[in-house]
């Protein structure tokens, strides 16, 4: 007798563990660990021990062991804090979800604002608006040091916003907005192209994507 099927949401999440999908997640690890020593995949033992991805997990109705997770840090003014990347879904179709687990919560750009109806509770960082244009949002071919650098620049934003009430980038409403209009003199180069995946080059250092943080 077949296993039974696993709900949607838990079999988007698993599509790391599927046939082909090391392509992808060579693309996100192979340079960015080599650049950043910081990045490391988190184990499932290490996960059980942080609450935000066990509520993250619950509110998706997910399991911990469903989530492809990783973990680096980021040197701020609020000390060093532990950032963690999701995948619940594949990359070239679903925005990753990056959480700061340390430091003050208080933001304008946390997504959702409110988490069970507090505000400051959120450690979800809210980094860009899906519907920009390609050039200021995270791509897969920008590696997982890409997506780590705007959650970097991110948090070094909130401190400002906290000390000063005003955000130091630019930003977006949260909620429907209109997308900003194309600028593709803000495009970075990528540090993994996909088309030269399993052609390794070593490419130029990359530069943080220019992004407007909105929910």
């Amino acid at each position: 007798m077949a296993p039974p099927a696993l709900p949607p949401e838990r079999a988007a999440a698993q599509w790391w563990t599927q046939p082909g999908a090391w392509e992808v997640r060579w693309q996100l690890e192979a340079e960015s660990m080599r650049r950043d020593p910081t990045i490391a995949q988190l184990s499932l033992r290490v996960m059980r021990r942080m609450p935000d991805l066990v509520a993250y997990a619950r509110r998706h109705g997910l399991q911990l062991w469903d989530l492809l997770a990783y973990s680096a840090n980021a040197e701020s003014a609020d000390g060093r804090l532990r950032l963690v990347a999701l995948f619940p879904g594949h990359p070239y179709t679903t925005d990753p979800e990056v959480l700061c687990l340390d430091g003050p919560r208080q933001s304008k750009h946390r997504n959702p604002p409110f988490d069970d109806g507090v505000f400051g509770k959120s450690a979800l960082l809210c980094l860009y608006y899906r519907k920009d244009p390609d050039e200021r949002r995270w791509l897969p071919e920008h590696g997982l040091l890409g997506l780590f650098d705007i959650a970097r620049l991110h948090v070094a934003n909130e401190y400002e916003w906290r000390r000063t009430r005003v955000w130091p980038g630019e930003d977006a409403p949260h909620g429907e907005t209109p997308p900003a209009r194309p600028d593709p003199a803000l495009a970075v180069d990528p540090i993994s192209p996909r088309n030269t995946v399993l052609h390794y080059q070593s490419p130029s250092p990359a530069a943080t994507v220019p992004t407007r943080e909105a929910a």
